[in-house]
Parts: C-alpha cells; structure tokens; sequence
C-alpha cells in the first residue's frame, strides 16, 4: 500500500491506494478550533494529533505501509528546468548546488538538492535537460520533525508542484504544440504549473490563495477566522459584493479588487510571461484544484477576468473511489504523492 499524505496548514489529507487502486482518503482540520486559528502559532502537535485522528478513522495501518510521501510546499522549494553539458555525476553535483543557491530561500542553513534526467536536449545534442529541485537543510530539517512525531519511518519527501504534476499527468493527456495549466489554491499558496509535452516545465508560487481571502473577510464583517471561514464557504465570492451596517460598500469594492483581482492579475501576468518566450505553442485545458478551488464563484470569476475556462482538476478522474468525496479536487497532492513508485496502468 502506498500512502500519500498532505500536511497542508488548514487541513491534513491522505491517500491511501492498494494495488493501484484507491483504498481510501480522508481530511482532518489541523486546529479543532478554528474561532483562535492562527496560521502562524500552529506546531508539530497541531499536525500529530490531526494526523493520529485521521488516521484512527480511516483504519490505516501505517507500519503495514508500503510506501509513505509526503512533501514541501512549493514556496519552500525551488523547482527549475536546466539545460547543461554532459558530464560526470560529482561535476554535475557541484554545479547544480551552486545553482540551487540562487534560488532557495536564504534561512542560514546549506542547500538541499536533488534532481532528475530528462534526457537528451532535442535541439543540441551534446546537453541534457534536467529538473533541479532544491530546498534547505533548515526546512527539512522542520518537516522531518513533523513525520517523526507522527511516527513514519523512512518516508520520501517530495514536492507539492511535482505531486500537482504526477496528478495530472495519470489522469490527462496532453496534446503536442500545446501546454496545460493547473492552478492549485491552497490556504497559504497558490500554484500555478505549465506542463506540456517535449515542453520546459514551468511553476511559480503567488503569496495569494485562501488564507489571505478570509483575513480580508475577517477585516471587512468584523468577524473571527472561524465565521469568516463559514462565509467565505457560504457565499463565496458574493461576500465581498455585499454591504452591512458595519462596512461601507466601496471599502468591501476595494477588497475584492485587491484580493480576488489581485489574484487574477498575477496570474495573468504568469501566463504572458511563460508565452513571451514560447513560438508555436498554445494553452490548451485550464485546471483548477485545492481546497480554495470549491469557493462559489471563483472559478467564473477567474473565467471572466482571464477570458479561460477553468474546469475541476479530478483526481480520481482514472482511479474511481467508493467513498462518497466531497471537492475530490482538494486530494490533488495527496493523491499525486501516493502515485510515486507506481506505474500509470
């Protein structure tokens, strides 16, 4: 059995699959009270107790476990398409770690690298494509405390962007000259990826995503995380659009401008940028995924401010599951992480 796990800041998400086959997925809330949510108080044990739980109710057996994944968020990793000159393997690794170091966030603590092949350059053949992921000892070394303490053993650590990724590329095709978009909005981030293939793979991270919706809705309705929380779920993006005794309207305008457009705008701006460089390729199919992704409204408010046509990301589009889901779309990267080590059928 293969175990993939998401330690998101708003919920924990597993995967579980059995023989390629999906055995069952389940969430769990990191904080049980959510009227003191503070996204920047949470610990380990926010994170050990909800997985303990989750765990208890899906009947998981961890120690029965195959394979454990879990990952990185993307803004603590630095994911970057390279081309070089062959060479030996400790000359490679010299020059990817200097690399990595422009990159990773500057926290004190040494470069974390890894890296995989792709293969030959199409158009110079005497260089190789590669994907170069890197991070920091000092992150690691806070995740690893997290997996100890819920007491996984060996467990392979990935990356959210590449787990997005692996999600995508098990349950779509994609069509040559052209390139998909998948748009992850989680509680903190934002990713956005283009893939294609014969395609460079493209990621970035917008400091934009469901945290800062409902602090902005916390400000404007006087209200706490928790019943900022419940509206944002309730009416969506339509909270921003209606007054009351305590705001006046333009202020509520103005919000919706500098969160909901703001979010837009950088994503607009992200989808030039990766055409400037591109000739004879194309967006094909926009897909949206992530726990910020089921918010009502929000996927026709990006519709209409990018002039695209977000359809759900599913990710259990090839591996159906018997288990009644609600917004399936929110187990993209758990799901993408309990694909490693398995062959798409």
């Amino acid at each position: 059995m293969n175990i993939g796990i998401d330690f998101g800041h708003y919920s924990i998400k597993i995967v579980a699959l059995d023989n390629n086959k999906i055995h069952t997925c389940g969430e769990k809330r990191v904080a049980e009270d959510m009227k003191v949510f503070d996204i920047d108080k949470l610990e380990a044990s926010h994170w050990v107790s909800a997985f303990n739980s989750l765990c208890e109710e899906l009947n998981l057996k961890i120690k029965k476990t195959d394979t454990i994944v879990s990952s990185i968020a993307g803004s603590k990793v630095s994911i970057k398409p390279m081309t070089t000159l062959e060479m030996e393997e400790s000359e490679l690794a010299d020059i990817l770690n200097f690399e990595a170091k422009k990159h990773i966030p500057l926290d004190g603590s040494d470069p974390v690298v890894d890296y995989h092949i792709l293969g030959q350059n199409p158009k110079e053949i005497d260089k190789i494509d590669i994907i170069l992921v890197a991070t920091t000892q000092k992150i690691i070394k806070a995740h690893n405390a997290i997996i100890k303490a819920c007491g996984l053993k060996n467990p392979i650590f990935d990356a959210d962007p590449l787990a997005l990724l692996n999600c995508y590329r098990f349950n779509y095709d994609s069509l040559e000259n052209n390139v998909d978009v998948m748009l992850n909005i989680g509680l903190q981030n934002t990713t956005i990826m283009v893939y294609g293939e014969n395609q460079e793979i493209f990621t970035r991270e917008i400091a934009i995503a469901g945290h800062h919706i409902t602090s902005a809705i916390m400000k404007l309705k006087n209200l706490d995380y928790h019943s900022s929380e419940d509206l944002k779920i309730s009416e969506g993006v339509d909270c921003f659009n209606s007054s009351d005794n305590q705001v006046e309207e333009s202020s509520i305008q103005v919000s919706q401008r500098n969160i909901l457009s703001e979010l837009s705008d950088e994503i607009r701006k992200t989808l030039r940028y990766y055409m400037k460089s591109k000739v004879g390729v194309s967006y094909n199919k926009f897909y949206i995924s992530g726990g910020t992704a089921s918010m009502k409204g929000l996927s026709d408010f990006l519709n209409t401010s990018l002039n695209v046509d977000f359809v759900t990301l599913d990710p259990f589009y090839k591996n159906e599951s018997n288990q009644d889901i609600s917004n399936p779309s929110k187990y993209a990267i758990s799901f993408g992480l309990a694909l490693r080590n398995l062959e798409k059928e």
